[in-house]
């Protein structure tokens, strides 16, 4: 297309244009409102359509956070349970007797196998006299911890001398 053919105007369509101005600005304004409505109708249908679909998801989520603390809770439970717990304890001093057995049986220099022998006769000690006073309650023994004086730092003296 040339410059000639894009600058041409044909004569009737403009008299016909100029003539029916008031007309086609109505009908282009009536498109208008038409597309708008339809745009509108389209966006209120997808913002439904999201709406509905965030309150699945919502629902999904607390249905499965429900479950997660029932099985949390479960699991606390069984935990917990004083039977289990009683069974738990049973296995750790069995643990603790267990490896007691296998310090006694592994070979050691005789100044070791002397003091897992005094440590035990302690412990039997302990055992008796806090089993001879009774139940009942003996609350918190203190015990008095002192810390190890602390070394001096080097001075700087020191430090590049080396």
């Amino acid at each position: 297309m040339s410059e000639k053919d894009k600058s041409y105007i044909d004569p009737e369509l403009e008299k016909f244009l100029r003539e029916n101005k008031e007309m086609l600005e109505r009908l282009f304004k009536e498109e208008k409102a038409k597309l708008k409505e339809f745009f509108d109708e389209e966006d209120d249908f997808f913002k439904g359509a999201f709406d509905d679909e965030y309150a699945k998801a919502e629902d999904f989520f607390k249905e499965k956070k429900k479950k997660a603390e029932e099985t949390a809770q479960g699991m606390y439970n069984a935990f917990t349970d004083p039977e289990v717990q009683k069974h738990f304890m049973t296995m750790g001093m069995e643990f603790m007797l267990a490896m007691a057995a296998f310090m006694k049986a592994m070979p050691k220099p005789d100044a070791f196998k002397d003091m897992a022998d005094k440590a035990e006769e302690a412990r039997k000690k302990a055992s008796e006299s806090k089993s001879s006073k009774g139940p009942g309650p003996s609350g918190p023994e203190k015990i008095n911890i002192e810390s190890a004086p602390k070394k001096k730092a080097p001075s700087k003296k020191e430090k590049t001398s080396d």
